[in-house]
């Protein structure tokens, strides 16, 4: 019997599963072919499959409500091309070095020497993003960064790179973030609306995560067929595409009144000092970003290198690898804040979840035996590394008053930047006495009671809903 349709009356039906793979018979006793990737229903059409998807279910999807923010958009994109280019940079740095020196307490000493401006001089560069232009002061720093790389970059053309340039070009480093630090973490309230600036932080957060993955594969090519030294002139130029915005958003953004105090620079930064003191939550962030700093980024960052060509026995290819993998699993952190629920209840949930997957990310990187084993327990450390930071940059900036914004964000910066010293030459030299891994335990137990101690002490205060304010009107 043939099979005929009814024109003009019911779809016709569909066809069994054995029939869909060998087609169905038409009305002359054809055997037609029918499509095999039939995905969903034709919209408006039941009885009828498209052979792709519909793409009307992600017509409500728009982009986060700090992109569609005039300013914020253009500076957000530039940063993407300048940290593609600064990640570039540090991997061609990290083969730079180990090129020179595969000491331990040389490489931690590069860090030290980064470190100290950032110790002396972060506390001013706070004073200094609270009175002055914050535009501005990323303008030049920004420059002075580029020019660095130049500098670095002729070095290593001109085949005169030795030890000690590095060392220099490290402090001149430190000292002009001492001034950006402050001044770029202070900067993004004055680009979104305030009630969008935690969803501004964690974006900033994705594509500083992003690039990290992105920017070390990009080097791995540019040095393979460029050399080294391009990859610190890619760098410079990059920061041109911020530079670029930054001077074109003087006529986006209203320019933010200072207001003028009469204090002198060290009175403003003690009232900034004995604000966070006699504030609990304030002051446990601090405090929990400076145990970050000294147990876990040694560890995961300044001396991955070592650990992968050392104790994994990994080669130059494997430290570019690790690098992207310690990425994948930050960007993950990052969108997780993105996505997840704004309630001071679900940060505090993420903080402590950060602050036990780190714990475990360096116990499972100490007994991993081969780099195959080891990319998991990056992807945890990287994911925890990040969540946890961003979650505590988000809660000061959202607890830190306006005119303050920028001495709290340095003192933090000092907490993060100024333990490293002692961090890195501490674990560097540890590392050597008794192995790198064992040292990852020992960080890794630390970690575990001190951040706990800090939770129960005073961390868990920042994460307390604000008692809403009861007018007369809403009393009545």
């Amino acid at each position: 019997m043939s099979a005929q349709h009814d024109t003009g009356s019911e779809p016709p039906t569909l066809p069994s599963t054995a029939q869909d793979s060998e087609g169905a018979t038409d009305d002359r006793g054809a055997r037609t072919r029918l499509p095999q990737f039939r995905s969903a229903p034709a919209p408006g059409q039941p009885g009828r499959f498209a052979l792709f998807p519909s793409s009307l279910p992600f017509r409500d999807i728009a982009l986060p409500r700090a992109l569609q923010t005039r300013p914020f958009r253009p500076y957000w994109s530039s940063q993407i091309v300048a940290l593609c280019g600064a990640w570039m940079q540090n991997t061609a740095a990290s083969l730079v070095v180990l090129s020179l020196t595969s000491s331990a307490v040389l490489i931690g000493t590069l860090n030290v020497v980064t470190a100290v401006p950032l110790l002396l001089l972060s506390l001013f560069g706070g004073v200094l993003a609270d009175r002055l232009n914050r535009r501005k002061i990323i303008i030049a720093t920004q420059s002075l960064m580029g020019c660095l790389s130049l500098i670095y970059a002729w070095l290593i053309l001109t085949d005169r790179l030795e030890y000690w340039h590095v060392l220099a070009l490290s402090a001149v480093a430190g000292t002009i973030q001492a001034f950006e630090l402050p001044a770029g973490q202070s900067f993004v309230i004055e680009l979104v609306h305030r009630e969008d600036m935690p969803q501004a932080l964690a974006l900033n957060s994705a594509s500083f995560n992003a690039t990290r993955t992105v920017g070390p594969a990009m080097a791995g090519i540019v040095i393979g067929a460029l050399g080294t030294g391009a990859a610190f002139v890619i760098n410079a130029f990059t920061l041109l595409a911020p530079i670029s915005v930054l001077v074109r958003l003087k006529r986006m953004i209203e320019p933010h009144v200072r207001k003028r105090s009469g204090q002198s620079g060290i009175a403003s930064l003690k009232a900034g000092v004995h604000h966070i003191r006699t504030n609990d939550a304030l002051l446990g962030l601090v405090l929990m970003s400076s145990v970050f700093s000294f147990l876990v980024f040694p560890n995961l960052l300044v001396l991955m290198p070592l650990y992968v060509t050392r104790e994994l026995g990994g080669g130059e290819g494997w430290v570019a690898v690790m690098i992207s993998v310690l990425g994948i699993g930050a960007l993950a952190g990052s969108i997780g804040i993105l996505r997840g629920s704004r309630l001071e209840a679900a940060a505090g949930r993420r903080m402590r979840i950060a602050m036990g997957g780190l714990a475990v990310g360096l116990f499972w990187l100490a007994l991993a035996p081969n780099p195959w084993v080891a990319i998991p327990g990056i992807v945890i450390a990287g994911f925890s590394f990040t969540t946890g930071n961003t979650q505590i940059m988000t809660r000061l900036q959202q607890l830190a008053p306006d005119d303050m914004r920028g001495r709290v964000m340095s003192v933090n910066s000092l907490a993060f930047n100024g333990v490293m010293p002692f961090a890195t030459l501490t674990v560097a030299g540890l590392s050597q006495l008794i192995g790198q891994s064992l040292v990852m335990v020992i960080c890794g137990v630390l970690l575990a009671g001190i951040s706990a101690w800090l939770w129960r002490r005073y961390v868990w205060s920042a994460f307390v809903p604000a008692e809403p304010l009861v007018t007369p009107e809403l009393a009545l």
